[in-house]
């Protein structure tokens, strides 16, 4: 799916988090100056550009909308969820020296829309150091964010590892309810091994224990409703003898 650029936005406007650094007598020149490209992409695979008038140097801002960054490694995927906010990376260049053969897939989830970060918007961001410090802060709230990942995926049972993704998950698309927190993220559960790094028979069946417990519900829309509190690196949680070791 390649990109087909239709249209330009102010970068603050349409992410206004970025410019909260700006000294406020020049946040209105800012606005005006950082204008970028934007490409929607429909659900389905996408193929990161790598060349040519569609390389974006910088990388590409998310503006709306939900991707799978799938990590192929030794016939095992891995998956990573990138929304809203979320900085990517253009492109890589080919890693001949590497041991481990690897393969990325990217696939929307929930139409997108992406400001494409290229030679023209770099030039402006030089004028603003604090908006592109904001970006690198982005890009560190994504290492970060994997490297929670990385950790929730030593957790064991399974039902612990489902658990504590869920609530991973909505500490950025939760919603509060009087019911308790929505995440309204429709996961199926292949997406849901791939995320927690086991197979979709194991998840189905640790959702059905997890559902038993009264922690987490599947809502008849597709959402996911979780109930109770957050766990902590102290608290754990016990689950039937059954309880799939992972």
């Amino acid at each position: 799916m390649a990109l087909q650029l239709a249209e330009s936005v102010r970068i603050l406007q349409a992410d206004p988090e970025l410019g909260l650094r700006v000294p406020p007598d020049q946040v209105a020149r800012a606005r005006r100056e950082l204008v970028a490209r934007v490409t929607s992409l429909p659900c389905g695979h996408w193929e990161v550009p790598h060349q040519g008038e569609e390389r974006a140097r910088l990388g590409f801002l998310v503006l709306e909308g939900l991707f799978a960054r799938d990590l192929i490694l030794a016939g095992h995927t891995g998956t990573e969820l990138i929304g809203e906010g979320d900085v990517l990376q253009s492109w890589t260049p080919p890693r001949d020296e590497g041991l481990l053969r690897y393969h990325v897939q990217w696939h929307v989830l929930s139409p997108v829309r992406v400001a494409v970060l290229d030679d023209a918007f770099a030039r402006a961001l030089a004028h603003w150091p604090q908006v592109m410090s904001a970006l690198l802060d982005r890009a560190l709230r994504r290492t970060l964010q994997m490297s929670i990942h990385l950790a929730l995926l030593q957790l064991s049972p399974v039902e612990t590892r489902l658990h504590v993704l869920f609530w991973h998950l909505a500490e950025r698309w939760g919603h509060v309810t009087p019911d308790g927190v929505s995440v309204r993220l429709r996961m199926s559960h292949e997406l849901l091994g791939q995320l927690v790094g086991c197979r979709r028979a194991s998840v189905t069946t640790a959702l059905r224990r997890i559902a038993e417990s009264g922690l987490v519900e599947r809502r008849t829309d597709g959402s996911w409703l979780l109930h109770g509190s957050p766990p902590d690196e102290l608290s754990q949680v016990h689950w039937p003898d059954r309880a799939i070791a992972g």
